[in-house]
């Protein structure tokens, strides 16, 4: 929420409207994270941009959905800055892969 990540709905007795990015935060925070978003998805093995190729495998043309799946990597980028913030260690990169049950396994 601190950067504005988080979706929000804008809606009145009946009526419900798109569900968008609040914006609400820090834009200079959400702004370096989408662009270290676009780096990682971008370099060769790491789990962001696993995430963005799974995101986009259903139309790799579509805009729309490139952006949406940009805003779930800076969202996922997002938490795990505040984890090791939070945490304070160091970042340790890792491979998310499907195990039966729906559990992700950290390899």
């Amino acid at each position: 929420k601190f950067c504005g990540l988080n979706l929000s709905t804008q809606q009145s007795g009946q009526y419900r409207g798109q569900t968008r990015l609040s914006k609400f935060g820090n834009a200079r925070l959400r702004r370096t994270l989408w662009i270290a978003g676009q780096v990682a998805i971008r370099q060769r093995e790491n789990g962001f941009r696993h995430k963005f190729e799974r995101y986009i495998a259903r139309d790799r043309d579509n805009p729309d959905l490139r952006r949406k799946a940009m805003t779930a990597i800076t969202a996922k980028m997002a938490r795990v800055v505040h984890a090791v913030v939070k945490g304070g260690s160091d970042y340790r990169p890792f491979v998310e892969g499907r195990v039966p049950g729906g559990r992700t396994s950290v390899s």
